[in-house]
């Protein structure tokens, strides 16, 4: 039985059923509105908050990837939705995966974005860039930097993009406590050695120029999942808001391979 704290969530659409699953320091808003809208006239999905995190409840402590998997599995409790198609990004592939190793059952099918399986890579050379707009506080310089740092090319990343990414981060802003707790349980995620227990259709997508997650670590985690997908987007670490028709298109893509 899960135990775990109360999650909160958007649904919408009608359709196979699909869970979203955002990454660290983000809510459901981070989506966009153009790729939930177009997700949800084929799909009926569900968006939830992880623990900490916008409408959901606070944290009292430490917590693991797989508390966040037995999260949602407890959310898909609560929906009565016995099985679900998965897509996650980030943070969210990593709870995706521990989602469909720890409880099967529950997982139709992966959708993996800009994530990784093994152990924690080198700190990358864009949080450099991102820590001083940190220490002064300042929120908007700092979502600027983060939107320019996770698009490919920033000067020309679709109309609307920016203000998507902007309204996301402002409008229901991560506590600190919780993207550092986030943070923790991420550099404790490892599942290299059990990848090969996925057996249900899975694509992984990464865009060529993340610079957060190298892509070679989008490639990696693809091997190691029998049967799986892999496709190499020209797009940045924030790839669903720069092409969400394509990302839209690769999800039902996915779907159908069930």
């Amino acid at each position: 039985m899960h135990n775990g704290p109360p999650v909160r969530y958007i649904r919408g659409g009608t359709g196979p059923r699909l869970l979203l699953l955002q990454g660290a320091a983000a809510t459901h808003r981070h989506w966009g509105d153009r790729l939930l809208s177009l997700l949800q006239a084929r799909f009926d999905v569900i968006a939830p908050d992880y623990r900490g995190t916008g409408e959901s409840a606070a944290v009292d402590g430490p917590f693991t990837v797989a508390d966040l998997a037995d999260d949602v599995a407890g959310l898909l409790d609560e929906v009565g939705w016995r099985r679900a198609h998965v897509a996650g990004v980030s943070m969210g592939g990593m709870v995706a995966q521990v989602l469909a190793l720890n409880h099967p059952e529950r997982v139709a099918s992966l959708f993996l974005g800009c994530t990784r399986g093994g152990q924690p890579l080198p700190r990358p050379a864009a949080a450099d860039v991102v820590s001083p707009a940190l220490v002064r506080g300042d929120a908007l310089a700092t979502t600027r930097n983060l939107f320019r740092l996770g698009v490919r090319d920033p000067d020309t990343v679709r109309p609307g993009a920016w203000e998507e990414y902007r309204d996301a981060v402002l409008t229901r802003p991560s506590p600190p406590r919780t993207t550092a707790l986030q943070v923790g349980a991420m550099s404790a995620h490892g599942t290299a050695d059990r990848l090969h227990r996925i057996a249900v259709p899975t694509t992984v997508v990464h865009g060529d120029t993340d610079r957060f997650v190298a892509a070679d670590a989008g490639a990696e985690l693809a091997a190691g999942i029998t049967g799986a997908e892999f496709v190499l987007l020209e797009a940045g670490h924030l790839f669903w808001l720069e092409q969400p028709e394509l990302t839209a298109d690769l999800i039902s893509r996915c779907v159908a391979r069930v």
